[in-house]
């Protein structure tokens, strides 16, 4: 996945992660996908290019690539185990989570490359320590193969700011409270719960609230459900570009991500960076990112429960809500360039066959 101008937020945190590596002076050449569009003619036409710029690429050889690097275990790293075997280039795989949780469940076919990929893969990164065992325990890669990373957050972008004056240009009156929701408009990411748990919520305050959905809505099936439940006060917006993005968290109150699974959740750390309180679901590299104080974990798929937790926010002044020190250690763990850093150590590793220096 990578973004493109018709689809700003599609795998932008592989580029987020291409820009830091060149930042920090790596050479890097990309073969992606940047074609979100589905149906069986689409998926074959876009593969094959995808392929196609890997292959032109890697015949390059050694002599021009250190090492490659796969987004998502498969189909991705199918690519670089190619370029390996072809043309003896080493390669790292990042798996998210859905290639190890869904993808890699689809089928045995599915499920015996997925673990061809990650066995003769130089190093394996997952980008949360849940993730990480699944992979070592499931497909019985060793411990000291994988490394837990993230995919970082870019604290130059993602910043607090003026709510004030960021609310005037997204038009949110300065009176109301605001919960956001961020990501793609599906069930995975249990917006059916967030939904209902603000529907009670609305019942349950005098206050004046406003639920602000971002996310790209190409199920209009699901997207026709949904909104039909609800009333004016759920605003729904496109997906944006970062520095647009931003704004979004810096006017939000509070910032809910009640998915049923997530490998990290990048988009809690960038509402973190951004100054905005979090409550998401208990599942995956959440409860690591948010389990010692940094945010708020509820019980997956249970809207009483995420209703509860947001009046809970709804009520409870900023300063006795959020542990401004456990959002303090997780921004310093998951910053972008001390992840770059560790990116370019197992590079280095890979190439030297090993050594890491």
């Amino acid at each position: 996945m990578y973004p493109s101008a018709s689809h700003p937020s599609y795998g932008i945190f592989v580029k987020n992660q291409v820009e830091a590596l060149k930042r920090a002076g790596i050479h890097v050449d990309i073969a992606v996908n940047d074609n979100p569009a589905v149906g069986k003619k689409n998926v074959i036409i876009k593969y094959a290019k995808w392929a196609m710029r890997a292959m032109q690429l890697g015949r390059k050889g050694k002599k021009a690539y250190d090492v490659t690097h796969a987004h998502y275990v498969f189909p991705s790293g199918m690519l670089s185990l190619a370029l390996k075997k072809m043309f003896g280039i080493p390669y790292i795989v990042t798996a998210h989570g859905g290639d190890i949780e869904r993808m890699a469940k689809k089928s045995a076919r599915i499920r015996n490359w997925t673990a061809q990929i990650l066995t003769e893969a130089d190093h394996v990164i997952a980008v949360g320590p849940v993730l990480a065992e699944q992979i070592e325990q499931d497909f019985g890669i060793a411990k000291q193969n994988i490394s837990v990373l993230s995919m970082g957050v870019n604290r130059n972008v993602f910043t607090a700011g003026d709510k004030q004056a960021v609310r005037k240009q997204l038009r949110i009156l300065d009176n109301k409270f605001v919960f956001l929701f961020v990501g793609n408009v599906i069930q995975q990411k249990g917006v059916e719960e967030l939904v209902a748990a603000y529907k009670r919520v609305k019942k349950q305050t005098t206050k004046d609230i406003e639920l602000v959905i971002v996310g790209s809505r190409r199920d209009m099936s699901f997207i026709s459900n949904i909104q039909s439940q609800v009333d004016a006060t759920v605003r729904f917006e496109d997906p944006v570009q970062q520095t647009q993005l931003v704004k979004w968290f810096q006017a939000a109150d509070v910032f809910v991500l009640p998915s049923h699974l997530e490998g990290f959740g990048l988009v809690a750390l960038e509402a973190l960076a951004s100054g905005t309180p979090v409550i998401a679901s208990n599942v995956g590299g959440l409860v690591s990112l948010l389990g010692d104080g940094a945010g708020k974990l509820v019980p997956a798929k249970n809207s009483e429960a995420l209703s509860e937790e947001m009046l809970r926010a709804l009520h409870t002044p900023r300063d006795q809500y959020v542990d401004e020190e456990a959002v303090q250690a997780a921004l310093t763990l998951h910053d972008e360039v001390t992840i770059t850093e560790h990116v370019i150590d197992l590079y280095d590793a890979a190439s030297k066959g090993g050594e890491q220096r």
